[in-house]
């Protein structure tokens, strides 16, 4: 069971999920730093200076709406950051919706706690805030992050031509309707 007194922190059963801070700095530059969590991201491995200017902007989305992305911990070491995710309000291809994000330190893949974590967000989406619907950005070779969204419920909806010279990335959504069905059944 998910505990809200607000979207931040937010507690699930394993999982400490808490507004992102600008002095998360030091875990961010590790894990969007590392080749391992970019496999898939066509810019690589993000510098110390992008990721602060990058957290500057996450850390910046909580003043402008009621939800961002978080850091992601541990319930039972509070400290040890294991990723960074979430939903926040993002323009994605040609049209403007929550987008759900996720990224882990390599050594925390396989335990399910993006998946955790991503389901917490809807919960946050779709009970708490009652938006529409989420989205998702991946790319195709992505599998893992394509397997988590699909999950959790989202399915293929559309493509974007995001990166030139590239395949296009492909949106995965969820509604509001899908999301409440699916939690009744």
């Amino acid at each position: 069971m998910i505990a809200y007194s607000s979207l931040s922190p937010v507690k699930t059963e394993r999982l400490l999920l808490r507004k992102l801070e600008r002095s998360d700095i030091d875990s961010a530059a590790i894990i969007h730093g590392d080749p391992a969590t970019n496999i898939h991201n066509p810019s690589g491995p993000r510098s110390r200076e992008a990721t602060r200017l990058l957290l500057d902007d996450w850390a910046g989305a909580w003043d402008r709406q009621p939800v961002g992305y978080w850091t992601v911990c541990s319930i039972n070491e509070p400290h040890q950051v294991l990723g960074f995710g979430g939903i926040m309000h993002k323009q994605i291809g040609e049209f403007s919706g929550l987008n759900m994000y996720f990224r882990f330190a390599a050594d925390t893949w396989g335990k399910g706690y993006a998946t955790e974590m991503a389901s917490a967000a809807l919960h946050a989406a779709f009970v708490v805030l009652a938006e529409d619907a989420v989205y998702g950005l991946v790319r195709p070779a992505n599998l893992p992050s394509r397997r988590t969204l699909e999950k959790i419920g989202m399915q293929l909806y559309s493509e974007v031509s995001d990166v030139p010279g590239e395949a296009a990335s492909l949106i995965y959504r969820i509604t509001r309707d899908d999301y409440l069905r699916s939690i009744k059944e």
